[in-house]
């Protein structure tokens, strides 16, 4: 079961995060999963005493350069385990992918280059140079991250996996 998520980020001076939550697709046998995505950032205040929280709240409004922290939440709401789950999720328009910010527990991670078409580990990505040759990609080359999950979604049970993009 592959579950695709579509956030879209408009950008400007100061730019409206516009995120779309996408209901899973499930088949049969595994029951259905449902996904649930936030967008948000880290907003960080200092105290009388200097002692400074980090706390997450809602991206409404995010400006270029700032982090945006994607948490997509998949829930077995079925009778059934949940199995062979996948979660696909582009990089959104006019954002970057961050560096080794992809995560999630029970979770095998890889990437794409070409707009979801193939998958692999980030040591094992290249792409090629307007010259023909190939380099090793980076961050800013991933379209894509895909999460497969390990193990069986018992009924009632959800789980998690997040990354970080930076707007440009």
């Amino acid at each position: 079961m592959t579950i695709t998520n579509k956030g879209m980020i408009v950008a400007g001076l100061i730019s409206l995060l516009l995120l779309s939550t996408t209901a899973a697709r499930a088949s049969q046998d595994t029951g259905p999963i449902q996904l649930t995505s936030m967008a948000e950032v880290e907003n960080v205040t200092t105290d009388e005493s200097g002692k400074q929280t980090v706390k997450r709240v809602p991206a409404s409004k995010v400006v270029p350069g700032k982090d945006v922290i994607y948490t997509l939440v998949f829930e077995n709401t079925g009778t059934l385990p949940g199995n062979d789950i996948v979660i696909q999720n582009p990089i959104p328009e006019h954002t970057v992918y961050k560096a080794d910010t992809a995560g999630g527990t029970d979770t095998e991670i890889s990437y794409s280059v070409d707009g979801g078409n193939n998958f692999a580990s980030a040591d094992a990505l290249t792409v090629s140079g307007a010259d023909g040759s190939t380099r090793q990609a980076t961050a800013s080359d991933y379209t894509t991250i895909r999460w497969k999950y390990t193990r069986p979604l018992p009924p009632g049970e959800k789980s998690s996996v997040e990354f970080r993009v930076v707007l440009r």
